[in-house]
């Protein structure tokens, strides 16, 4: 599904008003249950007396995931989709299948810190011009991951996701990276252009105005193009750095040694939305994954490093034949 026009899907027209709830809590699942259990309990322990609608989308996981959910959460909402159409089409269903005016958006792979919620639903009642506000997200061992961006993406952002020799050095001096704010900035509360979807909290009068997430993109990159026709319509985009989410990049583990091949998908679409030829995208975004992968056979040449430089290196070479012959 296109957003041109931002046309709205159909039944969220009527979806508005708070009603005698805080806020609604949507999560998107694919074969992950056991994340979305520990996500929603994390929740629960520190929802404190907010009252909340629970809904988590099911994207046709067909692996058991309704079934155990619905036994596990019998105060949630869980919907069963006829087939797996993506994020974008999650979340969309997700804002149909509630009418707080407050939405959170959580990944599977996500535990909300205590005081988080409060702490985000706070401020977007004290600020009724943002339309979209994230915590801060931590790693497992508490340290922060960057998820605000100075600038949305172009090709040269994209780019440097995909090249590590770039990303190891930028690692020694975050305040030198030409777009992710540096965990000094996030503390200290600068404002992002855009923010990380792993845990957002939306208003729904900006998702109304702006058009719902574009259905063309299956995974990565819908919520920054989303977050672009929200700031065009006038909305404000914030972090709050009071707020921590844990986040599990991927659900942690070897998946999240390399990006995913539905990121660089995503990216030919991004850059061919914003009028770069997909030659071009191709190409550039095919170099930077190339040196990626020679730097790894490198890094595999050292006995102590040999075993998982060998396994990001064949994942690399993976995402390098996305590159070149993913449709956009």
């Amino acid at each position: 599904m296109s957003v041109s026009g931002h046309s709205l899907p159909r039944g969220v027209e009527a979806a508005a008003g708070e009603g005698d709830v805080d806020a609604a809590v949507v999560i998107v699942n694919y074969r992950s249950a056991a994340l979305v259990e520990r996500c929603l309990e994390s929740v629960r322990a520190h929802g404190g007396a907010l009252k909340l609608e629970t809904v988590v989308i099911d994207n046709d996981s067909r692996d058991g995931s309704v079934e155990r959910l619905r036994a596990a959460l019998p105060d949630a909402e869980v919907v069963a989709m006829a087939e797996n159409g993506g994020f974008a089409v999650g979340v969309n269903a997700g804002f149909r299948h509630t009418r707080a005016e407050l939405v959170i958006l959580l990944n599977p792979d996500t535990e909300v810190r205590a005081g988080a919620l409060e702490a985000m639903l706070a401020y977007l009642r004290e600020h009724p011009r943002t339309g979209v506000l994230a915590p801060l997200l931590e790693d497992g061992e508490g340290r922060l991951t960057p998820n605000g961006y100075r600038r949305f993406p172009n090709l040269l952002t994209l780019g440097l996701d995909l090249c590590l020799p770039l990303g190891y050095a930028l690692a020694y001096a975050p305040g030198l990276h030409p777009y992710a704010m540096s965990p000094a900035a996030l503390r200290a509360g600068a404002p992002p252009v855009h923010v990380c979807g792993a845990a957002l909290a939306i208003r729904r009068a900006a998702y109304l105005q702006a058009g719902p997430f574009d259905e063309d993109f299956f995974l990565y990159l819908e919520e920054t193009e989303w977050q672009q026709r929200v700031a065009q319509a006038g909305w404000g985009i914030e972090l709050e750095s009071s707020a921590r989410v844990c986040h599990l990049v991927r659900g942690g583990g070897e998946e999240a040694l390399a990006p995913s091949p539905h990121f660089v998908a995503s990216a030919l679409l991004y850059l061919r939305r914003r009028g770069v030829p997909t030659l071009l995208s191709r190409l550039a975004l095919s170099a930077c994954l190339g040196l990626s992968w020679a730097t790894l056979c490198l890094i595999a040449l050292l006995p102590t490093k040999r075993a998982k430089a060998t396994g990001q290196a064949r994942a690399y070479r993976s995402l390098l034949r996305v590159a070149l012959t993913a449709r956009t």
